[in-house]
This record gives structure tokens, sequence and C-alpha cells, in this order.
């Protein structure tokens, strides 16, 4: 039997993210294939037995995730010739350095990118670890010596742009439309989640840090007040908790999100910078509007004529706010176009990010 390792940060069955999902996905492929897959992750406590970094004078300098992801890759580097096919993520297999067999890197953003859309947003010693330690560093030598796979033409843009790789091949996230569609007739979901029948719902899904815009989210709960805001922020903690038309949700698993989309009215995602941001099409699957900046999969989504009435303009902090307010505002008021748009978008999900298709292209590709 052929055998494939994947190189990750954190255990996928415990962590939830965009990055554990396709891991999952990923290994669900490959062993439908015959493939033997071991996922090796450092949290919450590493599968490899690894030594300390090795030079003292950067450990208070460098931070614990970069490190402990470099002795990893050191570390599997003794058994990688157990495995036809190796498959790393983003920086996390940085130090899996000079493959002998197949190696994929999957990059799901650039941290130099997102530094860069946080410049002045966050501190200058936080913007220098996304872009220097993580990016040009960590991202660069993960995609040393690999096959080079983006999860969307943003992402390669990026990578050929901060660290000069070629022959980047795009492969866009995808969702099983069959089971991400909007739940009918939700009085009973409602009643479940404990949300009055008759409420205007706006859902935020996505950890709550500065990259996801919640700075802006916060402006906007201030000023809609008659909105009930759900907030699935997964394990992070939200400064938002105890405000009268919020309610937090932690580690909501994907059989919860389908109902959060279905129960919910829209959902408003203004992330400074994403790599793909697979919340967008599950939402849009389950025939939910999505009120989003033009980050990820909305570059391409803000091409088409229906679609691209919700995708917010590049303009000043205040300014998107209140384009944010008047799209809450149509979507309230205007039911045709509501209905245009939630027919459009689940159809584009279902042509173009559907799991068959995805899955064809992750055989053809990862197959040993």
């Amino acid at each position: 039997m052929k055998r494939a390792a994947i190189l990750t940060a954190f255990d996928p069955e415990i962590h939830k993210g965009g990055i554990e999902t396709f891991i999952l996905s990923l290994r669900e492929i490959l062993s439908g294939q015959g493939i033997d897959v071991d996922i090796h992750y450092v949290y919450p406590a590493c599968t490899l037995p690894v030594k300390d970094f090795p030079i003292r004078s950067l450990r208070s300098i460098i931070p614990e995730t970069a490190t402990g992801c470099f002795m990893m890759g050191r570390a599997f580097t003794a058994i990688e010739r157990n495995y036809d096919l190796v498959v790393s993520n983003n920086f996390y297999g940085m130090g899996y350095l000079s493959p002998v067999v197949k190696s994929i890197a999957v990059y799901h953003s650039t941290h130099a990118g997102y530094a860069d859309a946080l410049k002045g947003i966050v501190d200058k010693k936080h913007y220098r670890l996304l872009k220097y330690i993580f990016g040009y560093s960590g991202d660069w030598l993960g995609g040393r010596g690999k096959k080079k796979i983006a999860v969307s033409r943003r992402v390669a843009h990026e990578l050929g742009e901060y660290y000069k790789f070629k022959d980047i091949e795009v492969i866009n996230h995808a969702t099983d439309t069959d089971f991400f569609k909007k739940i009918e007739g939700v009085a009973g979901l409602r009643k479940k989640w404990d949300v009055p029948p008759d409420a205007f719902i706006g859902l935020f899904a996505g950890r709550w840090e500065p990259g996801k815009g919640i700075d802006i989210l916060a402006e906007v709960i201030e000023k809609e007040k008659d909105i009930l805001w759900l907030l699935a922020i997964g394990p992070s903690e939200c400064n938002m908790d105890g405000h009268r038309n919020t309610r937090i949700i932690k580690n909501a698993d994907r059989t919860a999100m389908r109902e959060l989309y279905s129960i919910s009215d829209f959902m408003l995602f203004p992330s400074y910078y994403e790599g793909f941001g697979l919340v967008i099409i599950e939402a849009m699957a389950c025939k939910l509007p999505v009120i989003c900046t033009s980050a990820g999969v909305a570059e391409d989504l803000a091409e088409m004529n229906d679609l691209k009435t919700l995708i917010l303009p590049s303009v000043d902090r205040q300014n998107l706010i209140t384009e944010i307010c008047r799209r809450i505002a149509f979507l309230r008021s205007s039911g045709d176009g509501r209905l245009r748009i939630v027919d459009t978008g689940r159809k584009v999900v279902e042509s173009r990010y559907d799991m068959d298709s995805w899955t064809k292209k992750i055989i053809e590709i990862f197959s040993p």
C-alpha cells in the first residue's frame, strides 16, 4: 500500500479552520484511493520526536509556532522515505527542506500578503513577524523543492510577487453542495438556537482576530442595534460577549454551521485579507447572501453581475461601514434582488466550487 504524510501545525480533529477542513478532505480522498495517510502536527503535542530549536539566541525572537514547525520538519526528514507523497501547508513544512520523495506545498494564503493587508492595523512588531518570519522565511522555506499549489488566483499572484515562485497551479477550494444547502422551514431551528422567530439575523463566521475585519464588524454591530448578530468564532475569544444584540457561538462544527447559515438573513465578512474564504461559498451554497470585502474568492465573484452587488468597494473605514449598512438595508427591502443573488450564488458554487470537480483535480495532482 502506498503511503502519504501531511505536515501541519494543528491536529485537524481538534482545531477547526480552513486548512484543517482541507486536510481532512484530502485524507478522505487519498484514503479512498487506497493510500494510507498519516497526519503529523505540532499542537497540542507533536506527533514526532523533536529537538529544541538549535539557535538559542533566536528562541525568544522567533515565535514558538515557527520554531515548532521547523523542528518537526527536520524530524520528519528522518522518516520521509517511508512515504510516497508528502503534503505540507503554508509554512508548516518549513523544516522539511530538501525532499527526496514527491512533495507538494499547498498555500492557503501568503503571510507577506497578509502582513501588508494589515499594515497600520497591527503593531509594527506583529507586522514584521508576519511578513519576515512567517512570510519571507516560513512560506519561502515551506515551498523549497516542492510543487506549489495555491487555493486562489490571488494567492498564486502573491506567491510570485513576494517569493518569486514560478509554475504555481491554482486549485480553488470546494464545498459539498449536497451537505451545505439551505434547510427549509427554519422555525424549529430558530427555536433550537433560541432565536426569536421574527429576528433579522446577521452572521459572522471566522476567528475573532484583526485580519477578519473585526474592528469594522464591531462598529457595524453598534450601528445596527436592531439586528441579532450570531458570531461563530471557533475557539477564539471575543470582546463582544454580553452585548444585548450579539450571541457568541464557539467551535461550531459543519452541521451547526449549516444550521446557522440556514437561520440567518445575511452574512457579513469584512475581512482585510483572505487566501480563499471557504465560509463564503458554504454560505452561498446555503442560499445565504454574503456582504464581503473583495478578498480571496470574492475577487472572482466580483466579476459576476448579480453577486458583485454585495461585494464592498475599496474605500476608507467610515465609507466602508456606510457601504455595509446600505447593503444590509438593500437585503431587508429588496425581495426580488435578494432572490436573484441567492439563486445565482447557489448556481455559481455548484458549477465552480463543487466537490466532484475538486476531487478529480486532487486525485490527478496528489496521487503518488
